[in-house]
């Protein structure tokens, strides 16, 4: 039976003895609820890709407890690095080459990773609590839309996963915006909650016209490219 509790300082200690254990939690972020465990659980992580019948070359994001963990888990620029004080916490991942900090069973092989900081207090103070980033994703079966709202995530994974985290609607029925930085150009991975005009504003030869489709492919061509040195 699923373990179901409210939002509050409970959950959250409670939370962060599960993940700091290697566990599962479902817990509310700025956009969808996610289901996060360790990045250093590799039992965790691949529960998580079971449980949501995930493919296996889809990475977990990396969710910051705070901005100076960018640089301990991705190799930044400048350029990242300023967009990072400017939109974070924010609903926007930034995909950069990923540090040797970083798990290869997280990222998948590609040498990247997706790195976020939300606004969601639950969700930094769990991240606080463990000391590490939280690694995850939508709390739903995979290709099912967004998960706004707790039940479904109760539907799709209450089985699976050993507690979920009840903060009532999500603010916002979407999921973040992930602009990737290790092409040539930056590349639009996937338009979501972060405005795409703000976005602009600050990268104006963000590359904008590729599809999901074409993306995935041109993302899988990189996979095993050599991480770049700091």
């Amino acid at each position: 039976m699923v373990q179901l509790m409210k939002a509050g300082p409970e959950a959250i200690q409670r939370a962060a003895e599960i993940i700091h254990a290697g566990g599962t939690v479902v817990v509310p972020t700025d956009t969808n609820y996610n289901v996060v465990t360790s990045p250093f659980s590799a039992r965790g992580v691949e529960r998580i890709f079971d449980m949501k019948k995930r493919e296996s070359l889809s990475p977990l994001t990396l969710f910051l407890g705070d901005s100076l963990e960018f640089t301990r888990y991705a190799y930044t620029t400048p350029l990242t690095e300023y967009l990072a004080k400017r939109m974070w916490p924010g609903m926007i991942s930034f995909v950069c080459w990923q540090q040797p900090t970083v798990p290869h069973y997280v990222t998948r092989g590609f040498g990247t990773v997706a790195c976020t900081l939300h606004s969601n207090k639950i969700h930094r103070e769990i991240a606080h609590l463990v000391g590490t980033p939280l690694a995850g994703t939508s709390a739903n079966l995979s290709g099912t839309g967004n998960v706004p709202d707790v039940s479904k995530a109760v539907d799709h994974l209450g089985e699976d996963v050993d507690l979920i985290i009840d903060a009532g609607l999500s603010p916002v029925d979407n999921a973040n915006t992930i602009i990737d930085f290790t092409f040539d150009r930056p590349m639009l991975a996937r338009d979501g909650a972060f405005p795409l005009e703000e976005v602009l504003r600050y990268l104006p030869d963000l590359i904008i016209d590729k599809s999901k489709d074409e993306y995935k492919a041109l993302a899988k061509q990189r996979v095993g490219r050599p991480v770049i040195s700091a």
